[in-house]
């Protein structure tokens, strides 16, 4: 459901949430709805090689606690998004399925950059649609692919979004000056 809002007042709604209500179900045909506007961002070259796996099961968001300090979000939120760089990027395979065999690539500051655009124009068509998120970089990325059972030739976990409703308001962060942060020459 779009509340259709502004763009600056959805910008300014969204803060990051520690803690869900834990009640909140969000179909999977919406939020397929909200990452497809989501990979509508630009990526670099438009290799376009940003993959999401959305974790809804509370079972395994549970065993996902042991690789984070994030325990409340995860295991009250309505769902968690892993977002992966897809080494095999330019191939037309089922996402999530083992790497066909090429080389891995290193991760690249690229895939980081790719992901963070994904990742953020999702958290903000989150917020549109009501609900809530906060993103996660601090887990145990290594012990995420083992839990999913990912194949890490393929794929490289980049970053956790968590989403729901908020149990509370969520205040908004302390953000720097604009003039600490902007020069003009």
């Amino acid at each position: 459901m779009s509340t259709s809002q502004t763009l600056k007042s959805v910008i300014n709604a969204r803060h990051s949430v520690r803690q869900y209500d834990g009640e909140t179900v969000i179909k999977p045909a919406e939020l397929q709805k909200m990452l497809k506007t989501a990979f509508l961002a630009p990526s670099a070259l438009n290799l376009q090689p940003i993959r999401a796996l959305v974790i809804s099961s509370p079972v395994l968001r549970q065993k996902l606690t042991a690789a984070t300090g994030n325990t409340s979000q995860l295991t009250t939120a309505s769902a968690v998004v892993l977002f992966v760089n897809d080494r095999e990027n330019l191939n037309e395979a089922r996402p999530f399925a083992p790497a066909n065999g090429t080389k891995p690539a290193p991760a690249t500051t690229t895939a980081a950059l790719d992901c963070g655009l994904v990742a953020m124009q999702f958290m903000l068509v989150a917020k549109d649609h009501g609900y809530d998120t906060n993103p996660m970089t601090g887990f145990d990325h290594a012990a995420f692919s083992e839990i999913l059972n990912l194949d890490t030739d393929r794929y490289d976990p980049q970053l956790l979004v968590s989403i729901g409703v908020a149990a509370q308001p969520a205040s908004p962060a302390k953000h720097k000056n604009i003039k600490a942060l902007v020069d003009f020459r």
